[in-house]
Order: structure tokens, then sequence, then C-alpha cells
């Protein structure tokens, strides 16, 4: 029967004494901690510390996104003072802790997001058990915040998995399955979804009736990693390896281990008091304010109406889709389409690539049948809704085509109008090119207003941007529609002007351009990819385009010539490797040697260079620009960087700043402590980038000279961010203390 009233939770109690608690925050599409959830549940476990007609106390949410997604990330958003942010911490530390030493049995019902400082809660809990559906994640991600777990992650986790495999989820965020829950023992059932009502009632059954639930007994070697201080020290030691290199950009690493160590080694107060200050400590760096920044873009680039009026036309729907071209990308984009409960057909002229591009899909699912993503029914179904064909004819009728065929122009205007001649009118038509322009592939065809630019990113299912590029005669239509498949796909939206490259790659390309260049000033690759990586960069500008594909690159550079203030070496040094055959990783050589996958020594690009006239190196002739912060090439490269994000901004290739910064940490991975390139501009400050771009620009060549737009802001002492305070953070409100009983306070 419903019981007491409360804004987020809803009360019933069964005849047996079980209270079933639903949580269900108004007004949010995911639950999650903010000042009201915490202060009415402060008031609940009160109540149920002085209840002794209470049995069982079940939590679970009433929304079908999750139990809980998190804490407020607003609300962490605005603490401005250390005072306040000590308090926030301690109350939830204290009101957890009251939840686990309950008298009565505690469980949560975990399905959907189970995210943050929601698997602290449920970690405070004595059981909990999972919907097995494929959607369940259970994590601590704060670390890809720049913050970590301080409502307890840190001390019940390793208790409840152990060392070994707590610590990976603590420092990386890693998220995990129900499947995988329950084979480290975080949760004590799971279940499908079918017989999971059943199997939850004879759970709490047993509980009622004194049947004492038996985890597993842990193994000799995780009984030596956690119970000995030897096996202790080794698994801390291993993991200090891990982070080390990361631990100056990233200080939540440090601090999260810590936290871990200090309650393993003395105890649960101990570390609980070690997470509050490291909280504290860390909320307040550059780092974890660009983190959450880069979290609040992606949100808000996942709402229609950030790139469409409220009144659009809303969108097509979408059932079947067509995938042009069997490829890395093509058979990459049918399978995460597959997996996310589209049907596909997979065309391709050549049957051996056809064959070629099923197989990776294949492989695809049975990698996620093997991490417990999906079982191995659920993957045999999801392969079997892609159908391979050969000829046109058999495409049938589809709701939208995918063009993913190679980065040629004529190539792919000659499939848009097979295209154009076999679908239903109506149907939309996107092109997975990285630089092409939409408008001239559109002319081919008889509904320009049907045609857009769809470019993912390799590879499809890990990376989480997707570009939306419409030209001027895209619909408002077919953007709402590719914005609906791509909130399905469960991944980032970036909408673009068709104009050359795009975001990503209008940025990227002059930032490849300048590390060819300084190859060919005699530097040596391994020499400016170390730079990059310590600039906090993936993988270096060489390596990086060995992975693109050095004849793919080559064509991007052909179309990116247009916007090139100078003609470098670039172009003519690509198109050389690629006629030795050195087109990069899949070819085994590049700027590097390859063997197996795996990155060897560095080719000798100086024996190609020598055939034509070499770049005489400039550092023999003049001294470049150095700075103590960026040191080696990373402030060439940064700088370039900084530049060619400002020129796209000026040329209204996407209307706001952070649209570039978020495309760019997404796309091609920017180091993202950094925040962007943008925001990175505005942290060093403008005065200071334009000098460096004038320096460079007297030394290098035109393509250095600081656009209109960077010296209006300079001259103006303005920023891209105007809204960020004198530490190039943003400008909210103060907030003071906060009352123990409200909580999380505004």
């Amino acid at each position: 029967m419903p019981i007491s009233e409360y804004t987020n939770f809803h009360l019933s109690r069964d005849p047996r004494g079980v209270l079933t608690v639903s949580l269900d925050v108004p007004d949010r599409s995911c639950n999650v901690f903010d000042e009201s959830v915490v202060a009415e549940l402060q008031t609940l476990v009160d109540e149920w510390e002085h209840d002794p007609s209470l049995r069982l106390v079940l939590f679970r949410s009433d929304k079908e996104s999750g139990l809980l997604a998190g804490a407020d990330l607003l609300t962490i958003r605005r603490i401005r003072h250390r005072q306040t942010a000590d308090q926030i911490v301690t109350i939830g530390q204290k009101l957890f802790d009251r939840l686990e030493r309950l008298p009565i049995p505690t469980l949560a019902v975990i399905h959907g997001a189970c995210l943050g400082a929601g698997l602290e809660f449920a970690l405070a809990c004595r059981y909990r058990v999972a919907r097995d559906d494929g959607q369940a994640q259970l994590g601590l991600p704060e670390v890809q915040l720049g913050l970590l777990p301080a409502w307890g992650g840190t001390q019940r986790l390793p208790q409840r998995i152990g060392l070994a495999a707590a610590l990976p989820m603590i420092l990386t965020g890693k998220k995990l399955t129900a499947r995988q829950a329950a084979r480290l023992g975080l949760v004590d059932l799971v279940s499908p979804p079918e017989q999971f009502e059943s199997d939850l009632q004879r759970f709490i059954t047993d509980q009622l009736d004194g049947i004492a639930f038996q985890r597993t007994e842990a193994g000799f070697l995780a009984r030596f990693r956690d119970g000995t201080r030897l096996g202790q020290w080794m698994v801390f030691r291993s993991a200090r390896r891990q982070v080390a290199p990361q631990a100056r950009v990233y200080p939540a690493l440090p601090a999260a281990l810590r936290a871990v160590e200090r309650g393993v080694r003395d105890s649960h107060e101990a570390g609980l008091a070690a997470a509050r200050e490291g909280f504290v400590d860390i909320l307040f760096t550059p780092t974890c304010r660009n983190l959450i920044e880069l979290f609040f873009q992606q949100e808000r680039a996942r709402k229609p109406s950030t790139w469409l009026p409220a009144e659009t036309t809303s969108p097509r729907t979408i059932r079947r889709i067509a995938v042009i071209g069997a490829g890395t990308m093509g058979a990459g984009i049918a399978q995460l389409a597959a997996y996310h409960g589209y049907d596909v057909v997979l065309k391709d002229l050549d049957e051996g690539q056809l064959t070629r591009g099923m197989a990776r899909v294949r492989k695809r699912f049975d990698e996620a049948a093997a991490k417990g993503r999906l079982s191995r029914s659920d993957a045999a179904a999801r392969f079997d809704r892609i159908k391979p064909v050969v000829d046109w004819d058999q495409i049938g009728s589809v709701d939208l085509a995918i063009e993913a065929v190679s980065e040629r122009e004529d190539v792919k205007q000659q499939v848009f109008r097979e295209l154009d001649r076999y679908l239903e009118p109506g149907v939309a038509i996107a092109s997975n090119t990285s630089s092409l322009g939409i408008r001239r592939l559109a002319a081919t065809t008889g509904r320009a207003a049907e045609v857009a630019g769809l470019h993912f990113f390799n590879p499809v299912h890990r990376m989480q941007l997707i570009e939306v590029v419409r030209s001027e005669e895209t619909s408002d239509e077919t953007v709402a529609t590719l914005l609906a498949l791509i909130r399905r796909l469960r991944k980032t939206p970036l909408v673009t002007a068709d104009h050359p490259g795009f975001v990503v790659n209008r940025v990227l390309f002059p930032y490849l351009d300048e590390a060819v260049r300084i190859v060919c000033e005699g530097v040596s690759p391994e020499e400016v990819d170390r730079d990059v990586r310590r600039f906090g960069m993936p993988m270096g500008p060489l390596e990086l385009l060995d992975h693109i594909g050095l004849d793919v690159a080559a064509d991007i550079a052909a179309v990116m010539s247009s916007v090139a203030r100078d003609e470098g070496p670039t172009q003519a040094t690509l198109e050389a490797m690629v006629a030795r055959g050195w087109a990069g990783k899949k070819s085994g050589q590049g700027f590097y040697h390859y063997r197996n996958g795996r990155r060897g020594k560095p080719t000798p690009v100086g024996d190609l260079l020598s055939r034509r006239e070499p770049v005489r190196p400039v550092s023999d002739i003049h001294p470049l620009p150095a700075s103590p912060d960026l040191p080696g090439q990373q402030l060439r490269l940064g700088s370039i960087l900084i530049h060619a994000a400002a020129q796209c901004l000026e040329e209204h290739t996407v209307s706001e700043p952070w649209m570039i910064d978020m495309g760019m940490v997404l796309g091609c991975g920017f180091a993202p402590f950094r925040g962007g390139p943008l925001r990175m501009a505005d942290q060093r400050g403008l005065d200071r980038v334009v000098s460096d771009l004038e320096q460079f620009e007297r030394i290098l060549g035109d393509r250095f000279a600081p656009s209109d737009l960077l010296r209006d802001l300079s001259n103006g002492h303005n920023a891209f961010y105007p809204d960020r305070d004198e530490d190039g953070q943003p400008a909210i409100e103060h907030t003071e203390s906060v009352p123990e009983r409200i909580s999380l306070g505004r």
C-alpha cells in the first residue's frame, strides 16, 4: 500500500514488512542525487533507524534510463568555495555510512545506468541485483570528469570485488555490464528481463526466511592480493606506475589511489578523509573544470534544439538503412546500426570486399558477446539484421542510405547517381565523407534537400563524435532525422556548414601538415610524436597519419589545399610515399614500420625526400619561439591548432567556440584536460597566443599569420569564452557553506 509522499521517492509497503522505495526525480531524464534527493533520503534513513517493523528495504527506479546516473553535476559546477565542497562530500559520506549500518537488509535493483554516486549508493546497500538486458552500466566514471568517487566508492568497491578488479574501475572509469558485475561479485543476482521479477521476489523471500546469501569465496591469488601486506604492496606499486605518466595533468588519479590505499592500510574513516581531501583539492583545478565543461557541451550537443529551430519539422522514422561500401568504415557503420536495432542492407560491388566486411561485423559482435555486453543469442540475432547484397536492385525499400565508399569525389558521385535512381522519393542520402563538399555530391541527384554529410570517425564503435554536414539545400527535416539516428546510436552530433574539412579535419589538417613539414626539415618522426604525446594527445601526428592511411590523407590534403595560405611539401610527400607502397599501418609501412599491427622503427623518409629538393631545417637558420610550458615541438604544433580553430570559427563552419572544442576532443582526441584548442587559447592568454603566432609567421611564413578574429579578441582584451572568471573558469555565482540537512545547497 502507498505511504508517505515525497517529491522524489514513491513508497509502498507490503504485508511482509518489505518497503519498496521507487526513485523518480521530476523533470529529469535520469535520476541523479541533487539537493532534494539527498535531503529526502536523509529523512527516510532517520525513520528506518527507528522502525523495528521493517524487515527489508528495496530500492528501484521508475525511470527506464536506470537507477541512478550519479550526482547532479550542475550543483558540482556551481561550487566556488572549498568549504562548500568539503561539506557536500561529508554529508554524502555520512549518509551512505548510515545507510550501510541499517539493521535491516537493503537491496538495490539495478537496470540501466548505475554510475558514480549511484553505484556508491548501491554499494552502501547490503545486496544488489541487476537486470540482464544489455543496458545495465555499473561504474565509477568520476575520473573522466577530473574528479574521484568521494561518497565511499574508493572504500566499498575494493572491499566488495578486491583491489585488482576495483582499481581499473576507479582509475579509468571502466563500466561493467550486469553479467560482468556478477562475475566480479559486485552484484549478487543477475537475471534476464523475462524472469527478473520472479527471481527478484525469490531472492527477497530467501532473505525474509533467513536463508543466508552465499557469496563466492575468493581464490588464493585474490586472498593474497587483498589480504596480505605484500600482495597489497604489489597491487599499489603497479597502479602507481600506471598513473604516473598522467598524474601531473590528471590529479584525480593519484588522489583516488591515495584514498584507496589509506582505506586498505589504515581504516575506512581514513580512506573517506583522503577521498574528501582529494575531491576538494582537485575540484578547482583547470583539468577538472575543463572536463566538466566538456560533459555539458556533449549534453548540449545531444539536444536537437541546439542545432535546429524549435518549430522544426519532426524527424522521419528510420527502420531500415542501406550502407554502401563494405570497407572498414561501411562495415563499422552497419555493425553499429544493427547493434542498436536497425535492419541494415550492406551493399558492395566487390563480393570479396563484402565477405571481408561481414567478417568484420561478425568479429565485432563476437567480441561484444565475449565481453558480456550481449548474450550469444542476442549477438547472433543482431548480426542477422544485416543483409549483404551486391546488386543495386537488391537494396529494396529503405528509410536512409549511407554512402561509405572511398574518399574520391568521382566514385561518390557515381554512387549518389545510383542511389537517386533506386531509392524511393524523399529517402535521405548521407555521405560518410571526411572532407568532400556535400553540395557537389547532392548536385548529382534530384533530392538535394535530402542530402547531408554523416561523418563517422574510425573506429566507428568507439569514437563518440559524428559530424552532420548540411549544405545550403539540406532541409531541417533531413538534419532532424539524422540527429534522431545519432541519438539512438548513442553518439554525439556536431552539425557543421558545408566547408572544406568541416570542423575536425579543417582544424586537424594544418596540424598534420605542420608535423610533416617538421619531418621534412630533418626532425625524427619519433621526436615529433613523443612531444605531442607529452602534450596530451593519444598518439602523435605522424602515427595518426599512418592510422588514417597515407592514401586517404593525400586525398584530404588535396581538398584542404583550397584553404592553405602557402603550398607546402605535405601532399607531394604523402603521394610519393603512397607511390612506394607506403600507405601507413594497413600496408605495414608509412612514417613507421608495422608488424602484426604493432608500430616499429621509423621509416627513413629522408631517403625519399632526397629525390626532391630538400627543405632546409628551419632551426639551423633561426631559433624558433619556445615556451617552458610547451617544450619541444609542442608550441609550434599547438599554435597552429589554435590558429586553425580560430579560422574555422571565423569561417562560420559552426557558430560557437565550444562546438569546435568539443569536436576536437571527441573527434581526434585533443588533450581533454586542456578543454579544446580555443579554451586552451583563453587559458594561455590571447595576447600570448598572438605573439607566438607572429614570431612563427616571421620565421615560417604566412600560414601562421594570426586571423582577424584572434587579433580583434586580443586587442579588445576579450576571450573566446567571455563568461569566464579571472582563472579562465566559468563565471558562476558563488556558493557559501550549506546547512548539513540541506545537503547539496545552491
